[in-house]
């Protein structure tokens, strides 16, 4: 008998020029990124991919290591390989901020790592991005196919890349994109893009499950009878519509809002929550990554609250409905996918920049315990079937070409 062939490589390349345009914002480092950071996207991805059969790796530029380095992702296993990289200074127009970019990306140390580790395909978080075009030629010269998936980058930052990414989507071998909203706006802008397969980010349900809620509130020292909101994630006041989020909160009668999450506009929403409902939002300014915690907070609110403007497929709210929390969110990229077919998924959407209908639904809610008990048992049901790990890797098993070393 023949010996079992080792499981075919995958690269998950992450956006951003270096790393650290991702980690710095939330105070993390490129070690907190492989030892303590778990789920979102890439995790989510890399063990959806190990239950399909795949070995992952993760490959990405850093401008904090002066040669390659490999790491370990602490959670999932997976190996990760740090190539130095640079950032690049704005230039004097979008243009030429596109074409230095382009000439900065570290192809070398890219290729490098990927032909040492024998990778059979590549899988590119974002295609409207410039590293996305110098990754898919050089999964063309390679000979290997490049993917890519949507994660809220939903436009094109200047007419060169319009130009350069139209010729990319073509040599592309398909488009991972779970957004109807985003998938309406490829088909219609690039007419020859390539097929694309709508694949939510999934989420470890077995991970994220709901605490006896009293239990929660005891350790955490929250009222046992209050009405809580919950929010968690990134602090971009515009992207996460924050500043809408606040004002309706303001409209309602809920007892306390808890935002948990840093980011780059962690000074300015400071500022901010200052001069909006005083007593009635805590915010814990902390990008954290100790999940039991955050479970411990999603099973002390009574319902999840997203009030963005843009989004991708955002995991947070997933993570939340995984703890039976009803959700009330916008109609961004990507929310309405998760709560299609609106409360039988365990949510309310409400348009976006409307203040005034989110606190309508947060009053419905707070109104209502049965709804509240319904929609966050329909929320976790929906989670369970459509966004499990165990889904999400029998989506991508049919998706990615099995390759296989010769």
């Amino acid at each position: 008998m023949s010996a079992a062939l080792p499981p075919p490589t995958v690269a998950l390349f992450p956006w951003g020029e270096v790393i650290e345009e991702f980690l710095d914002p939330i105070g993390l480092s490129v070690q907190d990124f492989a030892g303590q950071m778990s789920g979102g996207w890439l995790f989510g991805y890399a063990s959806a991919l190990q239950l399909g059969g795949w070995a992952p790796i993760i490959v990405a530029a850093s401008d904090q290591v002066s040669a390659t380095t490999p790491l370990t992702h602490a959670a999932t296993g997976t190996p990760i390989w740090i190539v130095p990289g640079r950032r690049v200074p704005a230039g004097r127009s979008a243009a030429l901020h596109s074409l230095r970019q382009w000439r900065a990306a570290p192809l070398a140390g890219f290729e490098e790592v990927l032909r040492a580790q024998d990778c059979r395909a590549l899988l590119i978080q974002e295609y409207e991005y410039t590293r996305f075009d110098t990754l898919v030629r050089l999964a063309a010269r390679l000979h290997i196919p490049a993917y890519a998936s949507f994660q809220g980058g939903e436009r094109t930052f200047s007419w060169l890349e319009r130009m350069v990414r139209r010729r990319s989507l073509r040599m592309c071998a398909g488009l991972v994109i779970a957004s109807s909203t985003e998938r309406a706006r490829v088909e219609a802008t690039y007419p020859a893009h390539p097929p694309i397969a709508s694949i939510p980010n999934p989420l470890d349900c077995g991970q994220w499950q709901a605490l006896d809620r009293q239990q929660a509130r005891a350790q955490l020292g929250l009222p046992a009878q209050a009405f809580i909101a919950i929010n968690h994630g990134r602090i971009d006041i515009w992207r996460k519509g924050l500043d809408v989020l606040l004002q309706a909160w303001a409209q309602s009668h809920g007892d306390q809002l808890v935002i948990i999450g840093s980011g780059q506009d962690r000074e300015a929403f400071a500022r901010l929550l200052a001069g909006s409902a005083p007593g009635r939002v805590r915010w814990i300014s902390d990008y954290t990554t100790d999940r039991a915690l955050m479970r411990c907070w999603l099973s002390a609110a009574d319902v999840y609250l997203s009030a963005s403007r843009i989004e991708g497929m955002p995991v947070a709210p997933l993570e939340a409905m995984a703890c039976g929390l009803p959700v009330v969110a916008t109609d961004a990229q990507g929310l309405p996918d998760i709560l299609a077919g609106g409360e039988a998924a365990g949510g309310i959407l409400v348009p976006r920049d409307d203040p005034s209908a989110l606190a309508a639904a947060i009053e419905r809610l707070r109104l209502d315990p049965g709804l509240r008990q319904r929609l966050g048992q329909a929320a976790r049901r929906r989670v369970e079937h459509a966004f499990s790990v165990q889904a999400v890797a029998r989506q991508l098993t049919s998706l990615l070409p099995q390759l296989r070393r010769v």
